[in-house]
């Protein structure tokens, strides 16, 4: 057989992508090489059953298994992941399979206000007017260009020799008039030594043009990046895509394990790289030839994520003692990692505190300021792996909570990420036992996200529907019926759904749920207790991350997800990571501030730390256990304020607790503070799609976080 006849066109629908695919090659892997992602929460292991299409035509190298039985086999289903290419053949992906970017497709986002007192980026531009060369001094180029810069205070600087090779030309044509731009590396260690660098670019003085940073958010769902000028410091708005890593898995240890396979680390770090291109290319649309002048980027991601960014293996990460190869990074050429920015530019990663805690929370603290203050507060970025941080501007610990895919719909069976047609709110009428639905977007309801899990959850608890257990309570409700994986609530009927299916929430789901927020409150215990303090001594609590946007502060606490405490302490700082970035790009010393918050923070292992599991299985009720935890809404108030200082003697400080956890307080200025939660402002409806008018305005009350 021929090379040629080693290959076959598959054609891809709806989008009809056709892609060549060697034979034996599986669809998932032939699909993500044509650019569409299909759904495979578990990285193409065959175990998740997510990743189902529908053969049109041809035909394809396929068996019946685990979540492919024999009837749907026959309607000839088959799982991406597991079906390879025979041959010629067309492959429907319905929408429940498709991954839908839409959701990060607009031109610009809403961003959050991100700004410095003084504008002193690492990068600078200096405009020299030098001496011409004569008989009487001969001095070198080079030597006219330093000693021009020492002037300014600008030494120990080195320079590229692509920018040596076009220097003298520059300057004679601008008659040694020159534009320096000098990309300084800031001492850490020693603060009194003058900061050293590198020349990066000589031009002539007569252009006045702005130059730019990068800020970067590497996150396990999504990419986001922002255009910073550095010039007159303003932020332009953030664009955003879907990581293309997902097609490989959506928890970080799925990507981890797939790292391990023939090629998989390459694959991995590219699909990252190309999801930051795609997005490089939509900023261009912004500033036209921004790439010429960008002098630096800021990135930050999780432990697993940066080391998948910069292609280094991540095995060790997921294996005892957990010890990542990289904590903080050294300066790296974007270009050398497959960005499609100049050979100038370097990539400044945050550093990482753990394996399971990085330089997302880094940024993010940088970006909230509490690291700065004096209130107690406890930091949380919910997500598959989410991360906690506990403390003040005199100490701080953090720890990882594996919370699973349940916030990110994972593990659900209807569920989805925030995206157009995922139910986002719900209230329950007691009375006419029916319910109303919020849907993004306003479109036919296809699954269920994560604010939406928690909001149907917490509805369906206060009306008795859903016991403490997670159960449900048969009689309550004609809407709770035996479905293929036990009992289901019905959500919204085939024939009102954008799927042609129900969509249903089965007690798995919600069980899903319960270890999900277990996993997170028991974190949170157990961090305030190993420092001698109690929930209640917390005074300010810091939501960040995309799921935070919608979450209900009243359904979180109801759930057990959130500790119960007044409203007015929870706050939401939207994308503290990418804020983080851009705070860091604006000034040098916010940089040296994310060092010093690395150096600060005390890590817990959870797995390891006494009295964690005791806390996890106390958590596994709505809410808890413990009811002293979880006092009814009417008390909160009285009951709360007067265990403010719990665990503390009289006159004991919060820095007295916490002292065996005490540093040095990073010497920078005031970072913008953080801002009011905010929740989903999605309007409801009924599941036949009637607007739900009588509801407006408690719709308002919750959309607003119950505030």
């Amino acid at each position: 057989m021929s090379a040629e006849n080693d290959f076959a066109e598959l054609v891809f629908l709806p989008d009809r992508v056709t892609v060549k695919a060697p034979l034996g090659e599986s669809l998932l892997d032939a699909a993500n090489r044509g650019g569409l992602h299909i759904n495979a929460s578990c990285g193409g292991e065959g175990v998740c059953g997510r990743c189902m299409v529908e053969l049109r035509s041809g035909a394809v190298d396929a068996a019946p298994g685990l979540y492919l039985s024999e009837e749907d086999f026959a309607k000839n289903l088959r799982l991406a992941c597991r079906a390879k290419c025979s041959g010629p053949a067309e492959i429907f992906i319905p929408l429940e399979s498709r991954g839908d970017a839409s959701f990060f497709k607009k031109a610009v986002q809403a961003d959050e206000k991100v700004s410095v007192d003084r504008l002193e980026p690492t990068v600078r531009q200096a405009c020299l007017v030098l001496p011409p060369p004569d008989q009487a001094d001969n001095t070198s180029d080079l030597d006219r260009v330093t000693a021009g810069l020492a002037e300014l205070g600008l030494t120990d600087l080195y320079v590229d020799l692509a920018t040596v090779r076009t220097m003298p030309e520059t300057l004679r044509a601008s008659d040694f008039r020159a534009k320096v731009t000098v990309n300084l590396d800031l001492p850490i260690a020693d603060r009194e030594a003058k900061p050293f660098g590198r020349i990066v670019s000589i031009a002539p003085a007569d252009e006045d043009e702005s130059f730019y940073a990068l800020a970067i958010d590497i996150g396990t769902t999504s990419v986001w990046a922002r255009l910073i000028n550095l010039k007159t410091g303003e932020v332009l708005p953030s664009v955003a895509d879907l990581n293309g890593q997902i097609s490989y898995g959506e928890d970080v240890i799925s990507r981890i394990v797939y790292a391990g396979r023939q090629d998989g680390l390459k694959r991995l770090q590219l699909q990252v790289t190309n999801t930051v291109n795609k997005l490089l290319d939509r900023l261009e649309e912004q500033v036209p030839g921004f790439r010429q002048r960008t002098y630096i980027a800021y990135a930050a991601g999780n432990t697993t994520m940066s080391h998948l960014m910069a292609g280094v293996e991540p095995k060790n990460i997921r294996l005892s003692p957990y010890v990542p190869p990289v904590a903080s990074w050294p300066a790296l050429r974007a270009s050398q990692l497959g960005m499609n920015l100049e050979p100038f530019t370097i990539l400044k990663l945050f550093p990482s505190v753990s394996s399971y805690v990085g330089g997302d929370i880094i940024s993010g603290v940088l970006a909230s300021g509490f690291y700065e203050r004096e209130e107690l507060t406890l930091y949380i970025d919910v997500g598959t792996n989410g991360e906690i941080v506990i403390g003040n501007r005199d100490w701080l610990t953090c720890a990882a909570c594996s919370a699973g895919p349940a916030f990110e719909g994972g593990g659900v069976k209807f569920g989805m990420r925030a995206a157009p047609g995922a139910i986002e709110n719900f209230l329950y009428d007691r009375n006419l036992k029916k319910h109303y639905l919020g849907v993004i977007d306003n479109a036919p309801p296809v699954g269920i996200c994560g604010s939406g899990l928690i909001n149907v959850v917490a509805e369906l608890f206060r009306a008795g529907v859903v016991n403490k257990m997670g159960r449900y309570e048969t009689e309550t409700s004609p809407l709770i019926r035996e479905g293929e994986d036990g009992l289901e609530y019905l959500l919204c009927p085939a024939a009102a759904s954008g799927i042609d299916k129900d969509v249903v929430l089965t007690e798995i789901d919600i069980e899903n749920l319960i270890r999900a927020k277990g996993a997170m409150f028991s974190g949170y215990q157990t961090l305030v207790e190993a420092v001698g303090l109690e929930m209640g001594a917390l005074e300010r609590v810091i939501i960040a991350g995309g799921f935070g946007k919608s979450l209900n502060l009243e359904n979180a606490i109801t759930i057990g997800l959130l500790p119960s405490l007044p409203l007015e302490r929870f706050l939401y700082i939207g994308n503290g990571s990418l804020s983080g970035c851009t705070l860091a790009a604006l000034s040098g010393p916010m940089w040296l501030a994310a060092n010093d918050i690395k150096s600060k923070m005390t890590n817990f292992e959870l797995s390891e730390t006494p009295g964690y599991m005791d806390y996890y299985m106390a958590s596994q009720f709505i809410p808890h256990t413990d009811a002293s935890l979880f006092p009814p809404r009417e008390d909160w108030k009285g009951k709360i304020e007067g265990r403010k200082t719990g665990g503390r003697k009289t006159g004991e400080s919060k820095t007295e607790v916490g002292k065996a956890f005490r540093d040095r307080r990073p010497a920078v200025s005031e970072s913008p503070g953080p801002y009011r939660l905010t929740g989903p402002r999605t309007p409801l409806r009924t599941p036949e799609g009637r607007a739900a008018s009588p509801w407006l305005s408690r719709a308002r009350r919750i959309g607003s976080g119950g505030q």
